[in-house]
């Protein structure tokens, strides 16, 4: 990092600026490397050809026909290893039969162990994320139990102005009204008293 921003003559870059542009770099490259090597495999033209094969096949895959426009990059990452696969291998060990691996691993560090799921916890996102799962869960569950909350409230206060109105009906006098009215008002009142008799 110190000898990029020593070298440099357009000014000082930190890390995540430098990493931004390498994951798009490394993605394009990977792409069209891929493109350019099955290109290779198929036909025996020059190297000129497949560039611009695989510079056409890459801008048909890309979403709004991206172009390829690393070019440089490639041409210095396709001799590294990572790059320049010379056949699949074969992830099975057949040492015994075909010998060591062609492309041994570079050395420096040593890949970490994949963490494997643990069967307690329900994400593999570690305590943070676990204990923002939990708090947002806490959070729904008690904006449900609000709703719910509130929701029962008004159904009863619901019932109880319906029962006030039933009561406030029974007081009528079915007699004094004429009669196709007395009648509706007395069998109104039945089912109302029907109804708390019931009960």
């Amino acid at each position: 990092m110190d000898d990029f921003n020593t070298a440099t003559t357009q000014g000082y870059r930190t890390r995540h600026m430098l990493m931004g542009k390498w994951t798009t770099i490394n993605d394009d490259c990977q792409k069209f490397n891929a493109i350019y090597k099955h290109l290779q495999r198929k036909s025996e033209e020059n190297e000129t050809d497949h560039i611009e094969a695989a510079k056409v096949t890459f801008a048909a895959q890309q979403t709004k026909g991206r172009k390829f426009q690393l070019k440089h990059a490639w041409r210095i990452l396709k001799g590294h290893s990572k790059w320049d696969a010379p056949k699949p291998l074969d992830t099975e060990d057949h040492t015994e039969i075909f010998g060591p691996d062609v492309r041994p691993r570079p050395a420096g560090k040593t890949r970490p162990a994949k963490k494997t799921k643990s069967k307690t916890t329900g994400s593999s996102g570690g305590s943070a994320s676990g204990s923002l799962s939990d708090a947002v869960s806490e959070d729904l569950k008690g904006k449900l139990q609000a709703r719910t909350s509130a929701y029962e409230a008004k159904k009863e206060k619901e019932v109880a102005l319906m029962e006030l109105k039933e009561m406030e009906f029974l007081t009528i006098d079915a007699d004094s009204p004429p009669e196709p009215k007395a009648s509706i008002i007395r069998k109104r009142q039945e089912k109302i008293i029907a109804k708390y008799t019931q009960q």
